[in-house]
């Protein structure tokens, strides 16, 4: 006889969506670029959203100019000013959130934000499938070395407090996840590659790839270099020449998918890019191995840099050849903090973040 027990039902994960937005570091919070899976997301199209106030957006109870307050910022600093004496620049901040879409209904979503000078890049990952339940507070997860908590609208409990309330809770882990204070990250726009090439290894194929059409000031903490050096400045040209291909694949990827990808290449740390500027041999040029996570947006490509470390021009072997080592595809930087990947594919259901922050 057959057994009597009921069969095993896995629950199915809910869907999600993944894009990016990026959006100015001021009280007008506007939106400078959307990756297309904001249609999938939120049902607009990139183009309605652009210039529109990000904060328009939130559908929970409290006040929406709370998520202001996430991203201390002087008022006298300039637009492309480098946050040089910010002690938080290094923070990815975590949090969840209702936003409106296009139906009219509030979909939840999981963000991971990251802010470079004048800008902030959001992650967002958005959860059609789960019903709707305002939320009362904002609070926010910074993923650093303390690992602190912020209650943004009811700031009078303090991580203490919190510690104590959430460890009396059934099933409630601490969190494993960290991230090193002062990392170097840099936010860029580049131009679409379809447009400027037909496509990477199409017709008309420009060795040197897209060219940047927008950059923050915090790449010169990336690589010698600063804004007025790179604005239009083909990408390609900044990328260590043993990793052009990948990266140009990355690229086609990129151009080929809704999605936020991730992947790891090294930057040179001194490019030659003004005529009469001192020339570093390629073989003398130290590498900037980099973290990146991007996305296609309408008229290009968005992208986080993330430095991981800074290695030696690697070797060649008897042909020529460029000889890669591991310190290239480890995710993790010197101190093994979480990668960018783990930190934002990890699923609500199954993460090790802190309790707060389960759907």
């Amino acid at each position: 006889m057959g057994s009597s027990e009921e069969p095993t039902v896995h629950a199915t994960p809910p869907r999600r969506h993944t894009y990016i937005a990026i959006h100015t570091r001021d009280d007008a919070a506007k939106f400078l670029y959307l990756s297309s899976g904001v249609r999938q997301g939120m049902g607009f199209e990139p183009s309605q959203l652009v210039s529109q106030c990000a904060l328009d957006f939130a559908a929970d109870a409290y006040d929406v100019h709370d998520y202001l307050k996430i991203y201390k910022r002087d008022s006298n600093r300039g637009p492309m000013d480098e946050d040089e004496n910010d002690d938080s620049d290094g923070d990815a901040y975590m949090w969840y959130v209702n936003i409106k879409s296009a139906s009219g209904t509030p979909v939840l979503h999981r963000m991971v934000s990251f802010k470079c000078d004048s800008s902030v890049l959001v992650v967002c990952i958005a959860f059609p499938d789960l019903p709707f339940e305002a939320k009362h507070a904002l609070e926010v997860q910074l993923l650093d070395g303390s690992m602190e908590h912020r209650n943004i609208t009811h700031p009078e409990e303090t991580q203490v407090q919190r510690q104590r309330r959430l460890a009396s809770q059934p099933g409630y882990r601490s969190s494993k996840y960290t991230i090193r204070n002062s990392q170097a990250k840099a936010v860029l726009m580049l131009e679409s590659p379809e447009e400027v090439c037909g496509g990477i290894f199409g017709p008309g194929y420009r060795v040197n790839g897209p060219h940047i059409a927008f950059v923050t000031g915090s790449v010169s903490n990336l690589i010698d270099a600063d804004i007025s050096d790179v604005m239009q400045y083909p990408f390609l040209k900044l990328v260590a020449p043993e990793d052009v291909t990948h990266v140009s694949k990355y690229f086609e990827r990129l151009a080929e998918s809704t999605d936020v990808l991730f992947e790891n290449f090294a930057l040179i740390k001194h490019p030659h890019i003004i005529e009469g500027d001192i020339f570093v041999r390629d073989e003398e040029n130290p590498r900037v191995v980099v973290e990146c996570l991007g996305a296609a947006v309408d008229d290009g490509v968005a992208i986080l840099l993330r430095r991981l470390r800074e290695v030696p021009a690697p070797k060649r072997d008897s042909l020529g050849n460029y000889i890669h080592t591991s310190i290239y595809s480890n995710n993790n930087g010197d101190d093994n903090s979480t990668s960018l990947f783990d930190m934002i594919s990890s699923d609500p259901e199954t993460t090790d973040l802190p309790g707060w922050s389960r759907v």
